[in-house]
């Protein structure tokens, strides 16, 4: 039998890649390199350059472009609907302030109308049978006004065993070869992103056939707000983002890691990670404050700051500290493709290295917390809006603290919150002097949280699970 022959024998998997993180997630980690062993690979991508092709295209069978859509307006209305009745379903912190939020941004009588009516006839379907019904009619309605025939002839070419979409959330264009394979009667599977989506975004509308979440937690919570969904159709994998803190091959020297920032590889550094713009209002005032705290401190202790900004959103206040060329405050470049939100795979290392070096770390309230204490590096978290803002309520720094995902991370104990400038500079003092004390209370609650899938082999674990759920199907 020839290697075409025996290739072709081979189950086939089409990975669904609507944006640039499914890449770091599945692509750059060991999920893609297993997978091609294992069966034949269709990439159905957004991304779609000569650089992609180059990097991807001998692992993989094909890649075929995911094409843009143009829905109608009756089928986009519904998903928004879809997502408010949801909102007001399951109430948590999160869609609280999501709820706010849509008042203050309403300026002209038209939007406080339009917002007004979306939330009353929000409130008449947040039920279980309201959402399953506003589901159903979604489901069908964008089956018969599907604009485009593209999906299902490809479909019907290669005739997938199993289409995985790589992320449940980031792109309503990853959404419909789910909902067509579904249709077709081809199995499909998704991941869900992060560890706070089923809390604070919209509901789940392509019936997918299993899900693949982060950890024991999230597969509780999924089961609860879709009370369809099977236990055996959810497979706990962890993430694969977080594979690469665990390879060496992601680490960078102190040096390498010093000439690319501009940091003296002798003196010890801060890193400050920041949040998006538009959630966190007025952040170049907090790393002024920081810069300043740490410029009182006796020189031969003094760390440097390393700023990395958010790569989605960025305040032309934060840009303009960026190119202010402080002494010992460095803005290195995020080396992300800006078109695709997709990681440059030297940022993985230069990331997990940044993580690993740092003396301590300060965040809004963020994942990169999570992988601080994977470190063990001190956390800080901040509480309380900048210095000389003056933030409406749905817009203050203490709300992102009482969010039900990252609560439970505070009441972890393995993070300090500042909710003042004094509790900023006491913090920032004890961790300059005294290093992680709360390095117990941080292993305990990953422990708990994560189980035992902090071990740089999700991806791998991925892989076996896709593998598995078409060997059940054949």
């Amino acid at each position: 039998m020839t290697t075409d022959e025996l290739s072709s024998q081979k189950p086939h998997i089409v990975l669904i890649v609507a944006r640039g993180e499914a890449v770091r997630n599945f692509l750059y980690s060991d999920t893609l390199a297993i997978l091609s062993r294992e069966a034949r690979v269709t990439l159905l991508s957004a991304i779609y350059d000569e650089k992609f092709i180059q990097r991807f295209g001998p692992q993989v069978e094909r890649i075929i472009p995911l094409p843009e859509l143009k829905e109608k307006w009756i089928v986009k209305f519904l998903r928004e609907l879809i997502d408010m009745a949801h909102y007001r379903w399951i109430w948590t912190e999160k869609v609280k302030n999501k709820w706010e939020l849509l008042d203050s941004e309403a300026r002209t009588p038209k939007q406080k109308l339009r917002v007004k009516l979306f939330k009353a006839f929000a409130r008449l379907f947040a039920s279980r049978g309201g959402l399953n019904f506003l589901a159903f009619w979604e489901y069908h309605l964008s089956i018969l006004l599907n604009p485009t025939p593209f999906f299902k002839q490809t479909f019907s070419e290669l005739k997938p065993d199993l289409v995985f979409n790589c992320s449940h959330i980031h792109a309503p264009r990853g959404e419909m070869p789910a909902r067509v394979a579904h249709q077709m009667g081809i199995p499909t599977a998704t991941f869900i992103f992060s560890w706070d989506n089923l809390s604070s975004r919209g509901r789940i509308l392509p019936p997918y056939d299993h899900f693949l979440v982060w950890h024991e937690g999230m597969r509780a919570e999924l089961l609860h707000l879709y009370h369809f969904i099977k236990p055996n159709q959810v497979h706990i994998t962890g993430t694969p983002q977080f594979d690469y803190h665990f390879k060496p091959e992601y680490q960078m020297t102190r040096e390498q890691l010093a000439n690319h920032v501009g940091f003296d590889p002798s003196r010890a550094f801060v890193l400050y990670t920041t949040g998006m713009d538009r959630d966190f209002p007025g952040e170049a005032a907090h790393v002024r404050t920081v810069i300043d705290i740490l410029k009182e401190l006796d020189p031969s202790i003094q760390p440097q700051l390393v700023v990395r900004t958010y790569v989605k959103g960025n305040s032309p206040e934060m840009e303009a500290l960026a190119h202010a060329n402080t002494p010992d405050v460095f803005f290195p470049p995020v080396l992300w493709d800006t078109n695709w939100f997709m990681p440059q795979e030297e940022d993985l290392a230069i990331y997990s290295s940044l993580l690993k070096q740092c003396l301590f770390g300060i965040n809004p309230a963020s994942t990169v917390s999570l992988e601080l204490m994977m470190f063990g590096k001190p956390v800080m978290n901040l509480g309380f809006d900048p210095p000389g803002t003056n933030l409406p309520k749905p817009l203050r720094w203490q709300r992102h603290i009482g969010f039900d995902h990252y609560r439970q991370v505070v009441a972890g104990g393995g993070v300090r919150v500042a909710y003042s400038v004094e509790d900023m500079r006491t913090i920032i003092q004890e961790y300059v002097h005294s290093g992680n004390c709360l390095r117990e209370e941080q292993q305990r609650f990953l422990d708990g949280f994560f189980g035992p899938t902090l071990d740089g082999q999700s991806g791998l674990r991925v892989a076996a699970a896709l593998a598995n759920l078409i060997e059940e199907y054949e």
